[in-house]
């Protein structure tokens, strides 16, 4: 293509046509046949005979100025999605063009205001799951919300019933949290409170739910797990929180957790049920001293 000049794609089975637009247009425009769109590059489409019905969505892709006998085919190309109508009548130079100018221009708009919608779905899309993952996730830990437990369990519950399968509860709280609040601030509180979910997320399967429950607890949702994995889960999780040791500049801080657990559908049907076990085996687990683990219902022993 001629340096200088500006490409315009013909779409026509008209050859005199092709001819005749070359020699109205002169060394300023490179007339070129082609067969199909090219995108972002000006065309003129012979609508003499017929119109296509992909039309607007081929408009979208380039600027496109359409053919036609008379002025109400001028308004039918119009309605179908081209920038620009000619008839030819029309076809002379200055009216061609002023068409192929103005076709160029019309389209740019559009594709400007096509991108800036486009960005402006996708700010909406970003915050949108902003705001559900603000809902569902804690923003201290990363872990799921409460809320979101709330409305997860009752879910598995019912998946676990029609698959005739276990799921197990585990309710973790940190012993000593209250005392590290009291002596180091709420800042250090917060770091431990990270350290715990770090660690015992890191040992989380791909289907079991973690969630922040409260302040200081933890309750991980486990599908498939029965009691007794569920007991040797726990006791890997309080072996290693006991066994590590948190470090904050110069402290040295380490912390221990109790865990109750429960398990549907031995111990309980309903979510409020199964929380209801788990909470006291917790409360078990606490009444023992701490750092231990206490299922239920031999928790209540």
């Amino acid at each position: 293509m001629t340096a200088g000049t500006t490409p315009l794609f013909v779409i026509t089975t008209d050859d005199v046509l092709r001819v005749q637009l070359s020699e109205m247009l002169g060394v300023a425009w490179q007339v070129t046949p082609a067969t199909s769109i090219t995108e972002a590059h000006l065309h003129l489409l012979d609508l003499r005979e017929h119109i296509p019905p992909d039309l607007a969505a081929a408009a979208e892709q380039a600027p496109i100025v359409g053919l036609v006998h008379d002025p109400a085919g001028a308004v039918a190309v119009l309605q179908a999605g081209v920038h620009e109508a000619l008839t030819t009548a029309e076809l002379l130079p200055l009216c061609l063009t002023r068409a192929l100018t103005a076709a160029q221009i019309r389209w740019q708009i559009e594709y400007r205001r096509r991108q800036q919608l486009a960005e402006a779905r996708a700010q909406v899309q970003a915050l949108t799951v902003r705001l559900q993952n603000e809902q569902i996730r804690d923003p201290l830990t990363g872990l799921y919300t409460r809320r979101y437990l709330q409305e997860t369990l009752e879910r598995e519950l019912r998946r676990a019933d029609r698959e005739q399968i276990v799921l197990s509860v585990a309710l973790i709280d940190i012993d000593q949290l209250e005392q590290v609040n009291w002596q180091f601030g709420r800042a250090l509180g917060d770091v431990v409170i990270q350290h715990v979910a770090g660690l015992i997320g890191r040992q989380v399967r791909g289907g079991d739910i973690f969630c922040r429950y409260g302040g200081d607890e933890f309750l991980l949702v486990l599908p498939r797990v029965t009691p007794e994995t569920i007991v040797h889960r726990a006791e890997l999780w309080r072996s290693a929180i006991a066994h590590s040791v948190i470090r904050p500049g110069t402290l040295d801080i380490q912390v221990t957790i109790s865990i109750g657990t429960a398990t549907f559908p031995r111990d309980a049907r309903q979510a409020a049920d199964l929380l209801q076990c788990v909470g006291e085996a917790l409360y078990a687990a606490k009444m023992a001293g701490g750092n231990c683990i206490r299922p239920w219902p031999s928790a209540l022993k």
